[in-house]
């Protein structure tokens, strides 16, 4: 019945916030129109506008979660996802009043977007605000039964007990920890796990059991997990062993033949559908916006030495597909060569190699990696498909060669112009760390990730942070 309530105040959140979004819009036009300029907008372009809204604003809003009251979240948070939905959402409407609009002006949309972000998230959070406060005295909470042991993460257990905006009321905790009972015994009632869970589940109102001992038993767990979904109540667990094994797991059909499907890599294809579109759309904008720069870098390099102007490397990309990646030259011409006599010189731990005051590099060539603007020439290797704007960045075969097994992980995600270790120091994060950094890039994926991402690249090219 809860879950049942919470997905119907989920769907009038939508709603409401879709509904606000198009207000936003009407308002803008209105004001734009009558106290800064008058527009004229055909009234066929005013519709296909509100009714990209109605697409976008909806389906991003799911997409994002924006619509479920969590119970668990902080307001940066919430700030982070709708400034990521928002910008994704105004840039999609840009691109579609482009190509099936005539009549409205880049102004209206640009005001559209930074009002929409400001009532979105001002919505969203004394809609929050106000659950807190209701849950805080009491109402709309879930009751919660623990099953814990001497080994388990008390600190959890306490703010579960303790926090009561989260709308959690532990019924009970089940265990027969002597520290468990000697703890919490004063402040809720502790059962012997004698108790058999079926009889509790049937004979009081439990909405969801939570698995969180030290010691993971399989067949406890899996007698749990039948228990609770017989009546659909929901189990959740928590155990080291999930930090590591991050594998997922998703039903897909081949005609009729249902596969359990293993994939340690997103399979939102509708997100992954949307990054791809950006990525073309971005990139295109960006040669073209750029390219008096592009010209003038290649200048720069002509003129230092009188050689090439580009640096193509073979590279490994999607699934080890072997691509061009091209770069501006920064060094010099024979740097190939001249890397057996500089082996010794390597700083980087792992199979690849890197230099920190590199003798084979130019001075043209020092300024653009120190402004990251060697990476320029990449885009084009995004509008050829074989590149992400965001992404790990691509290996050379020779250091593939020398991956771990696990390491290869790497690879199941196109490459990327910019990734995680390209914004957080470079030469001076150990090859281990930075395959971390990738690994957790392609475990938490998402576009409001390559968002925050592209933000903190445009501060390390700004600030030259790059190394």
């Amino acid at each position: 019945m809860i879950k049942g309530r919470e997905k119907t105040l989920a769907r009038i959140s939508t709603i409401v916030q879709v509904a606000l979004s198009l207000g936003c819009y009407w308002f803008v036009a209105w004001a734009t129109n009558n106290y800064m300029r008058p527009v004229e907008i055909a009234a066929h372009d005013t519709n296909i506008v509100y009714l990209m809204i109605i697409a976008i604003w909806y389906t991003l809003i799911k997409e994002f979660n924006l619509g479920k009251m969590l119970r668990v979240k902080t307001y940066s948070e919430l700030f982070a996802e709708y400034f990521a939905m928002v910008f994704i959402s105004s840039g999609l409407l840009y691109l579609g009043s482009l190509f099936l609009t005539d009549t409205v002006p880049v102004l209206i949309l640009a005001l559209f977007a930074c009002l929409n972000m400001a009532v979105l998230f001002s919505f969203r959070m004394l809609s929050y605000t106000i659950f807190k406060k209701i849950r805080g005295k009491g109402y709309n909470t879930r009751n919660v039964l623990i099953v814990a042991d001497d080994e388990s993460y008390l600190h959890f257990i306490d703010r579960m007990l303790f926090i009561r905006d989260w709308g959690y009321r532990v019924w009970a905790i089940m265990s027969d920890g002597k520290h468990i009972k000697n703890k919490y015994d004063s402040h809720v009632r502790v059962l012997h796990e004698h108790f058999q869970l079926n009889e509790i589940i049937d004979a009081n109102v439990v909405d969801e059991v939570i698995y969180c001992k030290g010691k993971f038993n399989n067949d406890e767990v899996r007698a749990l997990i039948y228990a609770c979904s017989e009546v659909g109540v929901t189990f959740r667990v928590y155990s080291e062993l999930l930090s590591v094994v991050s594998m997922r797991s998703h039903l897909t059909y081949f005609k009729e033949l249902p596969f359990l499907t293993f994939a340690n890599n997103t399979k939102n294809y509708f997100a992954l559908k949307v990054k791809e579109i950006l990525d073309f759309v971005f990139s295109f904008f960006i040669v073209v916006l750029i390219s008096p720069v592009l010209l003038g870098i290649a200048i720069a390099i002509k003129i230092e030495d009188g050689g090439s102007i580009f640096f193509k490397q073979e590279r490994v990309g999607l699934n080890g597909r072997l691509f061009k990646c091209l770069k501006f030259r920064t060094m010099v011409e024979n740097a190939e060569a001249l890397r057996v006599k500089l082996e010794n010189m390597n700083e980087q731990s792992g199979p690849v190699f890197k230099i920190k005051n590199d003798p084979r590099v130019t001075r043209v060539g020092r300024f653009l990696r120190k402004t990251s603007l060697d990476e320029l020439p990449q885009f084009f290797n995004v509008l050829k498909g074989e590149m992400s704007i965001v992404g790990p960045r691509p290996p050379i075969p020779s250091e593939v060669q020398q991956y771990q097994r696990w390491q290869r992980r790497r690879l199941s995600m196109k490459p990327g112009i910019t990734c995680i270790w390209q914004v957080s120091g470079r030469n001076n994060i150990p090859f281990d760390e930075w395959m971390r950094l990738d690994m957790m890039y392609i475990d938490t994926w998402s576009l409001k990730l390559d968002l925050m991402l592209f933000l903190s690249t445009i501060k390390v090219v700004l600030t030259g942070d790059g190394q």
